[in-house]
C-alpha cells in the first residue's frame, strides 16, 4: 500500500514498498516517489516487453514498465527475477499509465535501458564540489531572457513545485543535476534577496502573470 505524506514545500510525498504493493487510479505529477529500502539508485523505463526482461537482469534498482503501467523493485541486481517475495518485485500499479521519471524519486537517477549508462557517468565535473546556488547561476547562463521570464512567471504563477519540476528538467538537458529539496532552498533565497529581479518580462509574459494574478483574485476565499 502507498502511503502519501507531506513533505517539505508542501510537495505529496507517496512511498512505495514490496511488502505491500500499491494499487493506485493515478499519480500527482509533482508528487516526490519514494521506494522502500532504496536511497540512492537508478530508475529505468522499460517501453517494451523486450527491453524489461533486460532490466530485470540490469543493476537499475527500480523499474517501470510504461505499457502497463507496473513499477518494479529489482532487488537482486543482475541475477534473474526481481528478487524474494516481499523484499523485491512489485512494488505499485497504476491504472492511468502516468509517465514516470528519475526526477520524480528521492535520490534517483536515470539508467539508460539501452546501453546501462546512468546519469552521473555523463555529467559535468560541477556536479561534484559545486553548491547548488552556483549551478543555478551557470544553468541561468544557458537560458534566453524571454525564457528567464517564462520562468519567473511560473514560479509567481503556478508555484514552487512547478518551477523546481521545470528546472529539474530543463538543466538536465545541460548536464545540471539538481537536488530538489537544496534547489528549492536556493531559489526561495535567491528570490528572496533579489536575485531574479534584474530579469525583465516582456509584454507577452507580463500579460499572462496580470491576467493570472486576476483569476487569483477573483477566486480568493471569503469574496462574494
Amino acid at each position: 500500500m502507498a502511503k502519501g505524506h507531506d513533505h517539505d514545500h508542501g510537495e505529496v510525498v507517496v512511498e512505495f514498498s514490496a511488502k505491500r504493493p500499491a494499487k493506485l487510479k493515478t499519480l500527482d505529477a509533482d508528487a516526490l516517489i519514494l521506494v522502500d529500502g532504496v536511497e540512492d539508485g537508478s530508475f529505468a523505463v522499460a517501453s517494451s516487453k523486450k527491453e524489461l526482461k533486460q532490466l530485470m537482469k540490469s543493476d537499475a534498482d527500480v523499474v517501470y514498465d510504461e505499457k502497463k503501467g507496473k513499477l518494479y523493485l529489482n532487488a537482486n541486481g543482475e541475477e534473474k527475477g526481481w528478487g524474494k517475495k516481499k523484499v523485491g518485485g512489485l512494488i505499485a500499479r497504476f491504472k492511468g499509465k502516468p509517465e514516470l521519471s528519475a526526477e520524480q524519486f528521492e535520490g534517483m537517477e536515470a539508467f539508460d535501458a539501452v546501453t546501462g549508462d546512468h546519469d552521473h557517468e555523463h555529467g559535468h565535473d560541477h556536479e561534484h564540489g559545486v553548491d547548488t546556488k552556483e549551478q543555478i547561476a551557470g544553468y541561468r547562463e544557458t537560458l534566453t531572457d524571454s525564457e528567464e521570464a517564462e520562468l519567473l512567471v511560473v514560479y509567481y504563477t503556478k508555484g514552487l513545485q512547478k518551477t523546481l519540476k521545470r528546472v529539474i528538467k530543463d538543466g538536465k538537458k545541460e548536464g545540471y543535476v539538481f537536488e530538489r529539496d537544496e534547489l528549492a532552498k536556493e531559489l526561495d533565497e535567491m528570490n528572496n534577496g533579489g536575485a531574479f529581479d534584474d530579469i525583465e518580462l516582456d509584454a507577452a509574459a507580463m500579460e499572462v502573470l496580470f491576467s493570472q494574478g486576476g483569476e487569483q483574485e477573483q477566486q480568493a476565499p471569503g469574496e462574494s
